[in-house]
């Protein structure tokens, strides 16, 4: 799933001028494409989820459409107050990907651990949750969501 969520972001990116990136410090390595392609609009904001989601807000109102991925528990958890506030209170538009909302790293314990991921984006106003089963469907919510302009929540598994 995360190679088609790669391999999807990085078409977007080519076609719609509007896709910002944004990485919490995964992915890097996946997305090295999309760095040397696209140098403004592909960032790395290492472990600062919390503004991470306040740049992409920025980025949301001046008309770009962000793309955020980081591990569930940080993004979700950490940063969840900022994605109420920032983009269902002012009902601005973006994408959140995640990983690792259930056991994908059962060697890290808790702190990286989030499986009330979705419940907890189905409260954000406006928001749109998928969880999708393979790598055809991560295709086609991603795409959609960014078509459609929505502000969507995307739970990888990791397989």
């Amino acid at each position: 799933m995360r190679k088609q969520f790669t391999a999807t972001v990085e078409k977007l990116l080519a076609d719609d001028h509007r896709i910002v990136l944004l990485l919490g410090d995964i992915g890097v390595h996946a997305f090295r494409k999309s760095f040397e392609l696209y140098p403004d609009r592909c960032y790395n904001l290492g472990t600062a989820e919390q503004t991470t989601v306040g740049m992409a807000a920025g980025l949301a109102k001046e008309g770009f459409y962000p793309i955020v991925h980081s591990i569930a528990p940080f993004l979700v958890r950490r940063a969840y107050e900022q994605i109420c506030i920032d983009f269902g209170a002012q009902e601005l538009r973006g994408l959140f990907v995640t990983v690792g909302a259930d056991n994908d790293y059962p060697a890290l314990g808790p702190t990286h651990r989030c499986p009330e991921d979705l419940t907890l984006m189905q409260c954000v106003p406006g928001m749109l949750c998928y969880a999708p089963e393979n790598e055809d469907v991560v295709d086609y919510e991603i795409r959609n969501a960014v078509a459609s302009n929505d502000l969507a929540y995307v739970r990888l598994r990791k397989l």
